[in-house]
């Protein structure tokens, strides 16, 4: 009788035993995400360049991931933050484990469970729903957004605290100074800034022209930035020698007429001003330019600088040189124009704990190897510094800062244009080589060229209300 007491107490003791190991092994409430979000295991990578205009398209940015810090003992009294994330900048599983451990050794004891989010209506759904729950995340991602800036723009208006009076602290400081000038005044909205720079790896600034150094001296007595000077070098010279751009697209061409293309909206250069650049003939004269040198030979789009050889005379990139450029010198075929840029992230104005999310942010991207390692996706010093480099180097222009205020309807009528644009730059070619990536010729083109027209919509009085903006706008800025 007490063998079989003692066997049943043992059993229960098991069971109890058994029960305790799998409530232990359970995922606690800080395992699951905020969000549920179906996604891929693959992050994207930098893409090509194509358009160098701040919209993106809506795309899902990878896994949501809520690792635990193992850097610390949590316990409960340990405040959790809520880290959005979105896919430009996308943070890396690594450097999400990074930057806790970082903020452990900065003596910042807190919890940040990072949640990955979709762009554009995804992401206004998913933040209507955190809403409606009262559990709203403490640090925002800007997000991809179907209209690029100025859906941003309403985003950040709308959701995120100024950060401008702890910008004036000694941790804001330090973030202040870890930047250029002509950042803050590319995220500075009505005297407000909202959001943390944002700096990519492969984010383009200035548009470059290399030129051969054989052609060099004729290079800089004959061309006067049209694409017919250039081309003109080109005929005269011996050896049929050819123009060569890394890309195709309307922010390739339009600065040979003087424009240079942002947000949707062409500007003239040299008056200073906004101006739709599809009124005017000289687009399509342009275009059939291009398109006859395309046929014969002498422009050649998509190539990589692998093509440089002695027979190239000039190459047309956003990047910077290396080795491949050897033999050639670099110069500005068009500025990089410091419109507003929406950033990278910001304090939700709903979070209960505002001055610990901004002392994050603060101090991640305070530090350039943490900062590099989020924008670049690793750690690269020497790169942010030469970044840094790079945006000191940019003009504080006239529309540094400018953000037009227009209607829903208006802005996207300036897209419609946009996109019947860079469709008909598009159509050059119908495919790219499957070995040297070089764009293949489409040989009816010339019959879309002459049809695009009727596609177009008159954006006269849109940029009439923008310059007049411009002009209001650049009168405060110099009183």
């Amino acid at each position: 009788m007490k063998k079989i007491t003692w066997f049943c107490i043992s059993l229960m003791l098991i069971c109890l035993m058994l029960t305790a190991c799998r409530e232990n092994s359970a995922p606690s409430e800080s395992d699951v995400s905020v969000a549920s979000l179906s996604s891929t295991e693959a992050v994207p990578s930098g893409s090509e360049i194509s358009e160098v205009d701040s919209s993106l398209s809506e795309i899902s940015s990878g896994k949501a991931e809520t690792e635990k810090d193992t850097t610390s003992n949590l316990t409960s009294d340990t405040p959790h933050l809520v880290w959005a994330v979105g896919l430009s900048p996308y943070i890396t599983a690594e450097a999400r484990g990074e930057i806790k451990r970082f903020l452990h050794e900065k003596g910042i004891e807190c919890e940040i469970e990072f949640v990955d989010v979709e762009g554009g209506t995804a992401y206004k759904k998913w933040y209507e729903q955190q809403k409606q729950k009262n559990e709203f995340p403490d640090i925002l991602a800007v997000s991809p957004w179907e209209y690029g800036i100025y859906d941003a723009v309403a985003f950040i208006r709308s959701e995120l605290i100024p950060l401008n009076d702890y910008l004036d602290t000694k941790v804001g400081k330090k973030l202040l100074d870890s930047y250029c000038d002509i950042e803050w005044k590319q995220l500075t909205i009505n005297e407000k800034i909202y959001t943390i720079p944002k700096r990519m790896r492969q984010r383009p600034y200035d548009l470059y022209i290399y030129i051969n150094d054989r052609f060099k001296d004729e290079f800089e007595v004959s061309f006067d930035g049209s694409y017919e000077s250039l081309r003109k070098i080109c005929e005269e010279s011996e050896g049929q020698p050819i123009i060569a751009s890394d890309s195709l697209g309307t922010s390739i061409l339009c600065p040979f007429l003087g424009y240079s293309f942002k947000n949707a909206l062409f500007y003239d250069m040299n008056l200073e001003m906004f101006d739709d650049l599809t009124a005017h003939k000289r687009l399509k004269e342009l275009l059939q330019e291009v398109y006859s040198d395309m046929q014969t030979g002498r422009f050649v789009s998509w190539a990589s600088s692998d093509i440089l050889s002695e027979n190239v005379m000039a190459y047309i990139s956003f990047n910077q040189p290396d080795v491949s450029f050897a033999g050639y010198t670099q110069y500005v075929l068009s500025p990089y124009r410091f419109m507003v840029d929406p950033g990278a992230f910001g304090v939700c104005k709903s979070s209960s704990k505002q001055e610990l999310a901004f002392r994050v942010l603060s101090t991640c991207f305070s530090d350039p190897e943490i900062a590099s390692l989020i924008g670049y996706g690793e750690v690269s010093v020497e790169e942010w510094n030469k970044e840094t480099e790079i945006i000191k180097s940019g003009a504080m222009d006239r529309i540094a800062g400018f953000f037009p205020e227009i209607l829903n309807a208006e802005v996207e009528q300036l897209y419609r244009t946009q996109s019947v644009v860079n469709s008909l730059i598009g159509k050059m070619i119908t495919s790219r080589d499957t070995i040297s990536g070089i764009g293949i010729v489409n040989p009816n083109y010339i019959d879309i060229l002459e049809g695009y027209s009727a596609d177009l919509e008159d954006n006269s009085e849109i940029y009439d209300k923008i310059n007049q903006q411009l002009k209001e706008w650049t009168k405060n800025q110099n009183d």
